[in-house]
């Protein structure tokens, strides 16, 4: 009698402990992948279906048929969420967060990103909700057998937010706000446009003791494409040899490496601030940390 009791006992824990123990494996297991360009933080989250040897996905009756509203994942909605507004294909995507769904058809997709996060995949988003929606192509791939969400290149602007799962892909071109606007005014231009003999004030923390500092470089500030640029030469580094320097203040600019016509990187623990005199600029200094004066700027022309 006591063995039988104990052996109940054992099958009520195994029992009790059998739901959570389910819930340690899943046919699609969750997955988050992030990325931040220049401040603005994008998050996905879904869960990843696998093709199991599955003959064919997109267009098969058990899987996803043609016409199908599916959100791009498995179980609850895939979703979206943007810490700031951001554009998608060139669609404004207010910050928020989104259920992400596509239409699957044999040659143009239907994008959808809904206001309702929680829903079921099987839940599809009434249209009337449905705040940005656009047609996409979807490009022929090889794989992957794991449904994947990723952000392949970024840059100072966007980024490219990319699915793929089986032999369909569908990439998303994503648009960031500035964090700091690299335009000036034209109108103000002329005030720093002009030639610079720079001169830095010391050789620098990494220079050999005993070193002076190095040879006087020419700044060549010009205005092009709403951009108040510099040419640099001999710059420290040759990515900082084109600078588009970027207006903080009255007369204060943080300047920012240009790379194949795109902003590259800012330096903005340095501060490039501006003399003037009849409105014009006679030269500039260079600030660092806690302020020190670094280098000085003298025009020339």
């Amino acid at each position: 009698m006591k063995t039988a009791f104990r052996g109940l006992t054992t099958l009520a824990a195994l029992v009790s402990l059998a739901p959570s123990a389910r819930a340690q494996v899943r046919a699609s297991e969750t997955a988050s992948v992030s990325q931040t360009v220049d401040g603005t933080t994008l998050t996905v989250d879904y869960s990843r279906p696998r093709i199991r040897g599955r003959a064919q996905v997109y267009g098969s009756e058990k899987v996803i048929p043609w016409g199908e509203v599916w959100t791009p994942g498995a179980n609850w909605a895939t979703t979206l969420e943007v810490n700031k507004d951001v554009t998608v294909n060139g669609h404004l995507l207010p910050k928020g967060k989104y259920s992400v769904w596509m239409k699957v058809e044999q040659r143009e997709w239907t994008v959808v990103f809904d206001t309702t996060v929680r829903l079921f995949h099987t839940q599809h988003p009434i249209a009337d909700s449905a705040l940005v929606h656009f047609p996409v192509t979807p490009e022929n791939v090889k794989g992957p057998e794991v449904l994947t969400w990723s952000f392949p290149d970024v840059s100072t602007t966007g980024t490219t937010l990319r699915m793929a799962w089986a032999d369909r892909a569908v990439s998303l071109a994503i648009g960031v706000q500035p964090s700091t606007p690299i335009t000036l005014a034209a109108d103000l231009a002329p005030r720093y446009t002009g030639e610079y003999s720079f001169q830095w004030t010391s050789a620098g923390p990494d220079a050999p003791a005993g070193a002076g500092p190095p040879p006087p470089s020419v700044w060549k500030v010009t205005y092009a494409q709403d951009m108040l640029l510099a040419d640099w030469g001999p710059p420290p580094f040759p990515e900082w040899s084109h600078l588009v320097l970027i207006k903080i203040g009255d007369d204060w600019f943080y300047p920012g490496a240009m790379l194949d016509g795109e902003l590259f990187d800012v330096a903005n623990d340095l501060v490039i601030e501006f003399s003037l005199a009849g409105g014009k600029a006679t030269g500039f200094e260079v600030r660092g940390e806690n302020d020190e004066i670094i280098g000085r700027g003298t025009r020339t022309k």
